[in-house]
Parts: structure tokens; sequence; C-alpha cells
């Protein structure tokens, strides 16, 4: 009997041991994640305002004898559309994340499905 006791202990005690290991991946990728997500958004926001700035003296300078306030215009009009599609997407990539921990929540449910009784006549 005792010793019985003592392997279900060791089982639950391992299986324990493994959900915790588990646990701690996860956090190191989501760690990693937003880390990269982070230096992404980083990189993009600066590539972008210096392409926005060159491309809107560009076309200023391009433009300024005849149409300068058109080209002004232009400029800003293709600019915010350029910042909301970014903006948009970026939105996407933190709304569509995989939900966090999920293989740990799963593997906690399928250990404590297998602990509880079952039905007599299964």
């Amino acid at each position: 009997m005792l010793e019985s006791l003592r392997s279900s202990l060791a089982l639950l005690i391992d299986a324990g041991a493994t959900r915790i290991e588990l646990a701690a991946t996860e956090f190191e990728e989501e760690r990693l994640r937003l880390i990269g997500l982070l230096v992404s958004t980083i990189a993009t926001l600066l590539l972008l305002g210096i392409t926005v700035l060159l491309c809107a003296t560009f076309v200023i300078v391009l433009l300024w004898d005849s149409h300068r306030l058109l080209a002004i215009g232009g400029v800003a009009v293709v600019s915010a559309i350029a910042t909301l599609m970014s903006a948009r997407r970026w939105h996407d990539r933190l709304v569509n994340r995989p939900p966090f921990m999920a293989a740990t929540v799963a593997e906690l449910q399928r250990d404590a499905d297998s602990l509880r009784p079952q039905p007599a006549g299964e």
C-alpha cells in the first residue's frame, strides 16, 4: 500500500515537473516573440519615416514650380494611407497571436481529466 502511494506521488511530481518545464518554455517563447515584435516595429517605423520623408521631399521639389500645393497634399494623403495600413497590419499581428500558454493549459486539462474517477461502465 505504501509503495503504491509512493509510486503515485512520484508520478504526480514527475508530471508536475514536466508541466512546469513546459510553462517555462512557453514563457521564454513569448518573451522572444515580444522582443522580436518590438525590434521589428522600431525598425519598420524608422525606415518608414525615412522613406516617407525622402519621398515627400522628392515629390515636393519635383512639382514645386507648377503644383506645389497639390504635391504637398498628395504626399500627405499617401503618407496617411501608408500609416493606416501599417497600423492595421501591426494590430492584426498583435490580435491574432496564439493564446498564451495554450499547450500548458491543454496538458494540465488532460492531467486533470486522467485523474478524475471514471464512471462505471467505461
